[in-house]
């Protein structure tokens, strides 16, 4: 948690307190028609709750609310 991949293969990192169940992020980026097909016509490359890098050691920011993930959103 809270890596989300939309079905294009872009990542989407969400603080715990804003991370959306896995049917809602389905619907939302889940949708070639909407997000776009993965690189190398791969095919929908949605993925929730995927690996990430440690959020400690990183500038990431919830995409949500833009609060900077740490230790507590790994």
């Amino acid at each position: 948690m809270p890596r989300i991949y939309d079905s294009g293969n872009d990542p989407r990192d969400y603080c715990k307190d804003c991370y959306p169940t896995e049917a809602t992020a389905e619907r939302l980026f889940g949708d070639v028609s909407k997000t776009g097909e993965g690189p190398d016509g791969r095919g929908n490359c949605f993925g929730y709750d995927a690996e990430h890098p440690d959020y400690d050691d990183t500038d990431y920011k919830c995409v949500r609310c833009g609060q900077k993930l740490d230790w507590q959103d790994n």
